[in-house]
């Protein structure tokens, strides 16, 4: 086999791995949330993912150390993306289906654009751009129809109430990617990762420990299965891939995962999970991923990169 199949091999491989394991990682979370508290869930991934990045550093030789100046950004990003963003995500779907979910954290690409819009310095949105967020905002709104006329005209205020946790998830966050962005930290990707995550995993646990989470966990074998799938694949083999890609293959296309993923977690809501959706709901899942592949491929001008390449846009969640 040629140096250049073999390449495209390697890059076939990557993106089956980003689109498919990102896109199983939201029934795996909602497995895992079924039985223990969202706390304890995050804070077993976060410690359980940080002790296999920390393993991938020493076997490469990776220093752990970091300024002590680059060690409370990284803290600061990885709390957003994996106790502000995680622990809401795991929340949101005890109240919403998993495809639902993904569909809302699928919006993370256009609230990271619209952040950067209106802050001093950053990438301001072309028509394109303001066209796929219009329409984005259409979505969410037919995403939210059968949730607002659930039963002659009440609203179902559980569904309504997740899909403001999720939201909230997203928007956490589309803040911690821009942060990233900004604080451009000078240090090994793989290092980067274990602060952020060893951070946000610390302070999982220390929720979990005051809110009693260990006393009304039940340790089911499928919830257990669920944070190590989430664990290792989830976090290492997805970021891995997409670190992979980000160094081999232009962002733009990188960046299709956040409309594929969903596809993925909704067939996989359906078959195993038994989730149904609405017509209503169908509508909106099309013109969300519409809008989302819409504002990606508006902003194709070349940015700096993020000092952490997976922050660029959002991982599994």
């Amino acid at each position: 086999m040629s140096s250049e199949s073999s390449a495209k091999s390697r890059v076939a491989i990557a993106f089956a791995c980003v689109y498919f394991i990102w896109g199983s990682t939201y029934g795996a979370i909602h497995i895992a949330g079924l039985h223990i508290a969202p706390p304890l869930v995050g804070a077993m991934r976060s410690l359980l993912s940080t002790a296999i990045m920390c393993c991938i550093c020493l076997w490469r030789g990776i220093s752990l150390r970091v300024p002590r100046a680059a060690a409370w950004r990284l803290a600061l990003v990885g709390i957003l993306l994996m106790t502000a963003n995680n622990l809401m995500l795991i929340w949101g779907e005890t109240k919403v289906a998993s495809g639902l979910a993904s569909l809302i954290i699928a919006m993370i690409p256009i609230m990271v654009a619209v952040i950067e819009t209106v802050l001093p310095g950053g990438e301001t949105l072309n028509l394109r751009g303001w066209i796929g967020t219009l329409l984005g905002a259409i979505g969410m709104f037919v995403l939210l129809w059968p949730a607002l006329h659930r039963t002659a005209g009440n609203p179902d205020r559980r569904s309504l109430f997740g899909f403001l946790i999720l939201t909230l998830a997203a928007l956490a966050f589309a803040s911690g990617s821009v942060l990233s962005r900004r604080f451009q930290v000078r240090v090994d990707t793989f290092a980067a990762t274990a602060w952020q995550i060893g951070a946000a995993g610390v302070l999982n646990l220390a929720i979990a420990v005051v809110g009693g989470n260990f006393h009304t966990a039940v340790w089911t074998r499928a919830g257990v299965l669920s944070i190590l799938y989430l664990s290792s694949f989830g976090s290492v083999v997805g970021l891995t891939a997409y670190t992979y890609l980000l160094q081999h293959v232009p962002v733009t296309k990188v960046s299709t995962y956040a409309f594929v993923n969903p596809i993925i977690a909704v067939l996989i809501g359906v078959v195993t999970l038994h989730e149904r959706l609405a017509p209503a709901e169908v509508t909106g899942m099309i013109v969300i991923l519409i809008s989302v592949a819409t504002v990606i491929l508006s902003r194709t001008k070349a940015t700096p990169a993020p000092s952490d390449p997976m922050l660029e846009v959002p991982i599994e969640e």
